[in-house]
């Protein structure tokens, strides 16, 4: 069996980018900061920014890929995961995830609420604040306080098409307190 902090930390970080916000389109000379992965410490006592933190967790996620819940590794497959987090000094962070089979394939930020580099609009996106996020990547159990956060109104999620809303709301079933 897989240690929970393991476990919890990989399905905290795939369920944080799985879920974020919308906000594709054509613009053009946008500035694209792709994540440095490992360049940030993983050690709870250095503060690291939000995205150099998540872009940690990215990579702990693909490493640990085997151990990510089946229902989590089907949601995100091979999708478009764009995310919109107020950040806590009233700044938007504007991120893109770009799934391949599932696993983190490209992951960066961008300066603009809309993200030049999408050939179509996201499939799932995410709007949310820090705090919230740092709340699920804090908490013990972060799959029950991502679904707490969804229930709340503070991690709003949307989805295109029947089958990822399905999915979705399968998740939040099986991961309610």
């Amino acid at each position: 069996m897989v240690p929970c902090s393991k476990t919890k930390a990989f399905s905290i970080f795939l369920l944080i980018i799985l879920f974020f916000v919308p906000i594709a389109g054509a613009v053009s000379s946008v500035n694209v900061i792709e994540a440095d992965l490992f360049k940030a410490s993983d050690n709870p006592h250095v503060e690291n920014d939000l995205f150099t933190e998540l872009s940690v967790k990215a990579e702990l996620y693909n490493q640990k890929f085997d151990r990510v819940p089946t229902i989590l590794q089907r949601l995100v497959g091979s999708e478009q995961i764009a995310a919109r987090i107020k950040l806590e000094n009233g700044e938007m962070l504007y991120t893109t995830l770009l799934m391949r089979g599932g696993k983190v394939g490209k992951f960066y930020r961008y300066e603009t609420p809309t993200d030049s580099n999408l050939k179509f609009e996201p499939s799932i996106t995410v709007e949310t604040d820090e705090k919230t996020v740092r709340k699920i990547l804090d908490s013990k159990d972060p799959l029950r306080e991502t679904v707490n956060s969804m229930n709340e109104d503070s991690f709003k999620v949307e989805a295109e098409g029947f089958f990822r809303k399905a999915e979705i709301w399968t998740f939040q079933q099986v991961f309610s307190s």
